[in-house]
């Protein structure tokens, strides 16, 4: 028997899931961290001044959502409060559209993605420029939520399929197998 003179390349894998975790298992952690985030932030995004408590709730649930994610630990620290903060901008309407791309931003970062994925935060950016001619009224902004919301789970996705092309396991040190060396 011979070895296949062409063999297939290897199948890209998530960096995040490859890292040595102390606690939990990958997908569960996944699965928790988003379902932390996203109730957080529609808690945070659904607030006015008769539903107070639902700020309270989502500005705990968010930064538990950011812990719970597998990452590297300083990955995970340094997301929450920049990504709380601007989550209480997005408050303001759709002239704040534009503080999605920080949680996009963060989002990137925690899940390891190579820079040229980065590239994708302009898609929120160009939205929020575009959003405010087409929503006037602050009673419309659940028009900015849908819609910012629609544009960053795309922007996500095509970070994933960039970080594919550009294999992003090697842009994570943490990942890599050569020794680090402090020349």
């Amino acid at each position: 028997m011979s070895a296949d003179p062409n063999p297939s390349p290897p199948r890209w894998t998530e960096p995040a899931s490859r890292l040595p975790l102390r606690w939990g298992a990958y997908r569960p952690r996944l699965i928790a961290g988003l379902v932390l985030l996203f109730v957080g932030t529609a808690c945070v995004l659904g607030t006015t001044a008769y539903s107070l408590p639902l700020l309270l709730v989502g500005s705990l649930m968010q930064p538990a959502g950011w812990a719970v994610l597998p990452s590297t630990i300083g990955r995970r620290v340094a997301v929450p409060l920049p990504v709380l903060g601007f989550t209480w901008l997005m408050l303001g309407g759709s002239g704040f559209a534009w503080c999605y791309a920080v949680a996009l931003a963060a989002w990137l970062l925690v899940r390891l993605r190579p820079l040229p994925s980065f590239a994708v935060l302009l898609l929120p950016i160009l939205w929020s420029i575009v959003l405010p001619l087409f929503v006037h009224d602050y009673q419309h902004g659940w028009i900015t939520i849908l819609t910012s919301t629609a544009v960053v789970v795309a922007a996500a996705w095509l970070a994933r399929w960039t970080a594919v092309r550009f294999d992003s396991w090697q842009s994570v040190r943490t990942l890599r197998k050569e020794p680090r060396t402090f020349e």
